[in-house]
């Protein structure tokens, strides 16, 4: 007895699970070095099984062809990928700010996921609006995005995503809500520094040199928690702002 493979939809799982492949690594969630490779294969091979369905298009016949649809499904990928990715990394920008104004630049280790150096402000920033995104569903809305990019470009197809616009201004989203998620602490930290100076011209005996940045650094970690609600509000609108732009990059 001859078994006949189907390679129609065996080149659509392949092709689709390089497009969810690309998303899944530049995602924080799971594109860092904590979740094996393994792990992030499989996944990207179910969810392209689950969401690529019965191939819509022509399917590659010739070597050429197939490179050229792989090269579409990366850019597809990316294209999705990097909003996540650029947008996801204005907490840590924030933080970044934050931190040379607290004199903490020093004190850097280095993030497993991008492989560069990272304060411990930018960390609790990033970790925070992890935080909101998960409870958010912003996961949901990803995979969401990835659904409406297959029914929208679906794979064998030769149409590109014309949401290209969501790129070219992503980067400056970026730095507008890394901006907006620093200013309470940055505010509370430019008044500090204000105090400290005025004490200084004030009275010279007090030395506020040696007791400044203890005090400083207490007055921080203090108006952190009580300005969270500050720096949640541009979180959840920047957590909305990617979902936007997700669905116009996938073509909804």
């Amino acid at each position: 007895m001859n078994f006949v493979l189907p390679l129609a939809p065996l080149i659509c799982t392949l092709l689709g699970a390089l497009r969810v492949g690309v998303v899944l690594v530049m995602l924080p969630v799971v594109g860092g070095t904590g979740v094996p490779s393994p792990l992030r294969v499989l996944l990207s091979f179910g969810l392209a099984l689950a969401m690529t369905g019965v191939p819509a298009g022509a399917m590659p016949e010739t070597a050429s062809a197939l490179v050229l649809a792989a090269g579409r499904e990366l850019l597809l990928g990316l294209v999705l990928g990097f909003l996540c990715q650029v947008l996801l990394s204005a907490p840590a920008l924030a933080g970044e700010l934050v931190a040379q104004e607290l004199g903490l630049k020093m004190a850097e280790d280095v993030d497993p996921t991008t492989r560069m150096p990272m304060s411990a402000v930018s960390r609790v920033y990033e970790t925070s609006l992890l935080l909101l995104f998960l409870v958010a569903q912003g996961h949901h809305d990803v995979l969401r995005a990835l659904h409406e990019s297959f029914a929208r470009f679906p794979v064998g197809d030769t149409s590109l995503p014309t949401g290209m616009a969501a790129l070219a201004g992503s980067a400056g989203t970026c730095l507008r809500f890394a901006v907006m998620i620093a200013a309470p602490l940055f505010a509370v930290l430019l008044c500090g520094s204000l105090v400290l100076a005025l004490l200084t011209r004030a009275v010279p005996e007090l030395h506020v040199m040696t007791f400044g940045y203890p005090l400083r650094l207490l007055a921080s970690m203090a108006a952190a928690v009580a300005l969270f609600p500050f720096v949640a509000q541009p979180g959840l609108r920047l957590i909305a702002g990617l979902q936007r732009a997700l669905v116009a990059a996938a073509g909804g």
